[in-house]
């Protein structure tokens, strides 16, 4: 049943141009670090390393979180047109597979974000020349940790725009959610604000080695947060009722 409402939900993706946004607004992201990156060259040590930190620490806290809540916001879009939510009530369909595959969907989008990350962040890093060995494992690191925070936003965002029937206010919430995630790292609250675990898992602040600690506790603090995410719209929407429609 799960892969049948994985595919329902695709298929509303089809043709939809939220996939654009998902490619090309990390290159946004990567030209704004790379000028800054190029700019600082005379208070930055030239390397791969400092590229990432110009490039990741915008996208984390001030585009990422919207675009996700804008990709999760367009998920419910359709449930919450017309007298769709009451048909929604009345399908033959668990409450844990309308979720799930919503979360599933939401997750390939990041999984595309994060993609287009990285692309760009090599080809920009060739274009300027960037001195020295690529860092393969420890990008794949922050790329793979830095996925597994982006699914807290996404299963958040999923929950708000469960309860919010407007298409821009989880939106907001979401890039909310960033700067309160940017306010949360520099309080120290970075590995455990749910809004500010991507920006810790992709190491975007600082320069040194994800320790083994952190990396545990953004990966557990991560998967508990999604798990409550899911355990509280599963049961919200066995409980929700028909509603009436104007």
């Amino acid at each position: 049943m799960l892969g049948s409402c994985v595919r329902a939900e695709f298929m509303k993706l089809r043709r939809s141009p939220i996939w654009l946004a998902y490619l090309l607004l990390p290159a946004f992201s990567c030209f704004i670090g790379s000028v800054n990156y190029s700019a600082n060259l005379e208070v930055l040590t030239p390397g791969w390393e400092n590229l990432w930190t110009q490039q990741t620490i915008f996208i984390c806290y001030f585009f990422l979180p919207p675009l996700l809540g804008v990709g999760c916001s367009y998920l419910w879009r359709l449930e919450h047109a017309g007298a769709n939510w009451n048909g929604l009530m009345c399908a033959p369909v668990s409450p844990g597979c309308v979720f799930g595959a919503k979360l599933v969907v939401g997750a390939v989008l990041s999984a595309v974000s994060f993609a287009s990350i990285a692309a760009f962040y090599v080809v920009s890093g060739v274009v300027l020349g960037v001195p020295g060995t690529f860092p393969t494992a420890r990008i794949a690191l922050y790329l793979g940790l830095g996925f597994l925070g982006s699914l807290v936003i996404v299963a958040f965002q999923l929950v708000v725009s469960m309860l919010v029937r407007s298409f821009a206010a989880p939106v907001g919430v979401a890039l909310a959610g960033g700067i309160a995630g940017l306010v949360a790292t520099l309080a120290g609250a970075g590995n455990v604000f749910p809004y500010s675990l991507v920006q810790t898992a992709m190491n975007s602040n600082n320069l040194v080695d994800l320790s083994m600690a952190t990396i545990i506790q953004v990966s557990l603090f991560s998967i508990m947060y999604v798990a409550l995410a899911c355990a509280f719209a599963t049961r919200r929407l066995s409980r929700q009722d028909i509603v009436a429609t104007a």
